[in-house]
């Protein structure tokens, strides 16, 4: 793993890099206890990933402390986090999301976002958006993948920050 970021870190400036895969999904999918088309058709490479997360499927931040915890959004809005471990809606497919740094990684977002549908007594109602660009890496454990998402600048997916 350390190897692979390596290389990414050194990679030349302006160096394509493999055909880039759009990965856009909302999370609740549409069939019950799988994930979305989008992500079971993942590959390993760079991907501009665009995820629409409802409740129940809110997940999981690692803070720039280190420590976990569950989405809370409070506000709406850009909320900071190293890592995000996402609910696909199987447990067959595991996804972490690790947006990198504002300043290398400007393209790369994770966020509450208004959405009054989801709107109760006490929640004026939000849906969790992670985006960006990233490079996908699979792991396979028994009966799943996991996929591991390592930020990359903009330019790789041929988006400007």
């Amino acid at each position: 793993m350390r190897a692979l970021i390596l290389a990414l870190a050194l990679w030349p400036a302006g160096h394509a890099l493999a055909e880039v895969q759009q990965v856009v999904a909302s999370l609740l999918g549409e069939t019950e206890f799988e994930a979305p088309e989008a992500l079971q058709n993942l590959a390993e490479g760079p991907v501009w990933l665009d995820l629409t997360i409802a409740p129940p499927l809110d997940p999981s931040l690692q803070r720039e402390d280190g420590s976990w915890s569950g989405m809370v959004c409070d506000h709406h809005g850009e909320v900071s986090a190293k890592s995000v471990s996402i609910t696909t809606g199987s447990n067959h497919l595991l996804l972490n999301v690790r947006p990198g740094s504002p300043d290398r990684h400007a393209a790369n977002l994770v966020s509450c976002d208004y959405a009054p549908q989801y709107s109760d007594g006490d929640d004026p109602g939000h849906v969790t958006r992670v985006k960006g660009c990233y490079y996908a890496n699979a792991t396979s454990i028994p009966t799943a993948v996991q996929w591991i998402l390592n930020p990359l600048p903009a330019s790789d997916c041929k988006s400007g920050d």
